[in-house]
């Protein structure tokens, strides 16, 4: 059964992205923010609070924040959602995440008044200085998007915003929801919650001057075909979607060495990631990419 694609974007999703971006220390080297961003960020933060992100992870109970700020009534402004967090007691926490989740925290007021001191020092110490002009840029791309509803098949869409994911129909799945994000590119973060499945998508960010050099987009593109097995990558998944395991013996490499590649791939948005509940099941290679490296390219060139 098909589903419906939604956009949606308020400046507590942003809020909620960076603080993971900040978490997810694996992604360091791979945001296009760079390596050196979260370190100069750190070195901003009050002595307490940086001791406490120290030793803060993203832990499995993380992924009830994205849900918390889809389901809050309170979405125009960072202190009204807070404000609302943590004014629910723990029979209206229970009746509001029953609907999507199955298994709930042991102390579930705990792990919610975790997240609203950790936000609301976050705010304070780095989110409400950013630039006001990223929250209207966001804005503009869920407007941009959501325009295209209905023209486009809800799958197409969703695969097409992402660059790449593909949420495959069906299951108990009704509703993906999509939120354009600017911290975590070139990565989408996503989590299923039963019949939603809430996703924070790269958004195109408008403004790159091409003396500078390529937009961050087309120099992944063109760094992703640097090495010979990404292309032998592209090739073997042309026709049809293949898991993992299927590339890693088509390619008889290690694991570990497929795995980059892939993740490179992906990021440079050539490959479309075939997704069941939050189970990357397959590969396959995303053609309209391929003519959009070769547009990028000569509007880079020609500009």
């Amino acid at each position: 059964m098909a589903y419906e694609v939604e956009f949606s974007f308020q400046p507590a999703n942003e809020l909620i992205v960076s603080l993971h971006t900040y978490l997810c220390k694996i992604w360091y080297k791979r945001i296009d923010l760079g390596p050196d961003w979260a370190p100069g960020i750190r070195a901003e933060l009050t002595g307490d609070f940086r001791e406490e992100l120290d030793s803060t992870d993203l832990s499995p109970e993380w992924r009830l924040i994205f849900l918390f700020a889809y389901l809050s009534p309170e979405k125009q402004s960072i202190p009204g959602f807070l404000r609302w967090l943590e004014s629910l007691s723990l029979g209206d926490l229970y009746v509001l995440l029953s609907p999507y989740i199955q298994n709930f925290p042991a102390d579930m007021q705990a792990v919610r008044d975790k997240f609203v001191h950790l936000l609301s020092e976050w705010n304070s110490q780095y989110f409400a200085k950013v630039e006001p002009g990223l929250v209207t840029a966001l804005e503009a791309d869920a407007d941009k998007n959501r325009a295209l509803i209905g023209r486009i098949a809800a799958a197409e869409l969703a695969e097409q915003t992402t660059g790449g994911m593909y949420f495959e129909p069906g299951g108990s799945l009704e509703k993906v929801v999509l939120t354009p994000q600017f911290h975590f590119v070139p990565g989408n973060v996503f989590y299923s919650y039963g019949p939603v499945t809430l996703c924070q998508y790269p958004a195109v960010m408008p403004g790159h001057d091409h003396e500078e050099g390529p937009s961050p987009k087309l120099y992944r593109m063109l760094r992703s075909l640097s090495e010979k097995s990404r292309l032998r990558i592209l090739r073997f998944l042309r026709s049809e979607p293949h898991s993992f395991i299927e590339v890693v013996r088509y390619l008889g490499i290690s694991k570990g060495i497929t795995h980059e590649h892939l993740f490179s791939l992906r990021c440079a948005g050539l490959l479309k990631a075939h997704v069941t509940g939050e189970t990357v099941t397959g590969y396959s290679l995303r053609t309209s990419a391929v003519g959009e490296l070769q547009g990028l390219l000569l509007e880079y060139l020609e500009d």
